[in-house]
């Protein structure tokens, strides 16, 4: 079983757009290079969330929750480590939210 780990940022402005999330949650699969699950929790209260699963229920392939590495992806971002528990917690509150295969 692979070893994934847990992380948090804060949108990385200082001023957080009205339909952008406030924390951005994820589960990295370093091995894989690869976001496999994202968790988005808004200052309204909503939380998104997304998976390689949700976005392959069309049939169509999803390799990773962002289209580069992760060391790419990530470089510029303040990433806080979090449990898997506290992860867990926010992914059941949270509605699926393809963004990627929307067909």
């Amino acid at each position: 079983m692979r070893k994934l780990r847990h992380a948090r940022a804060r949108w990385p402005d200082a001023e957080v757009p009205p339909d952008a999330p406030t924390w951005l949650h994820y589960e990295l699969d370093d091995e894989a290079d690869a976001v496999v699950r994202t968790v988005e929790v808004f200052a309204s209260g909503a939380v998104h969330r997304n998976s390689l699963e949700i976005e392959q229920r069309g049939g169509r392939p999803c390799p990773s929750l962002i289209d580069c590495s992760l060391a790419e992806g990530l470089a510029r971002v303040d990433l806080e480590t979090m449990t898997l528990e506290a992860f867990a917690e926010l992914w059941a509150r949270g509605a699926d939210t393809p963004f990627w295969n929307l067909d």
